[in-house]
């Protein structure tokens, strides 16, 4: 009885919090969207610079015949795409769960009430079981 009191009163106590990103309550969010911003911008260099060298020594160690060049390379080519990548989506993918996570709700769960018997009921007798079990010799291989 104790134990449902105080599970009760958290479950009160934590549905009280609300958590609403607003840009205007936080002091000094210019200059951390500038510097996330110029991070972003360096990354884009870092992989466009990625592609290009990563193209060069895939090529060259190709035209060499150069094997671990030629991997080195294209292992390169990917890097930068990836990196490009993870730089473009990475604002749509974090406003994405932003929002899905605003809409979710820690109110009570509903339970189904009086869940009535299954349409089917079928009662297996256990002689009955142990005798399909047991087959002759002759079902065996036909």
């Amino acid at each position: 009885m104790i134990v449902h009191t105080v599970t009760a009163q958290a479950t009160v106590v934590l549905a009280q919090v609300e958590v609403k990103p607003d840009d205007s309550k936080a002091p000094g969010i210019n200059a951390l969207k500038d510097l996330v911003n110029g991070l972003a911008a360096y990354a884009v260099i870092a992989a466009v610079a990625s592609v290009l060298l990563g193209g060069i020594a895939w090529a060259l160690g190709e035209r060499m015949g150069l094997d671990r060049t030629s991997a080195i390379g294209k292992s390169g080519v990917l890097a930068g795409f990836g990196l490009a990548f993870l730089v473009g989506a990475t604002a749509a993918v974090v406003n994405f769960f932003l929002a899905t996570g605003a809409t979710a709700s820690s109110g009570p769960v509903e339970q189904p009430q009086g869940l009535g018997r299954p349409a089917i009921v079928q009662t297996i007798d256990p002689a009955d079981h142990v005798q399909a079990l047991r087959h002759r010799s002759s079902d065996r291989f036909s």
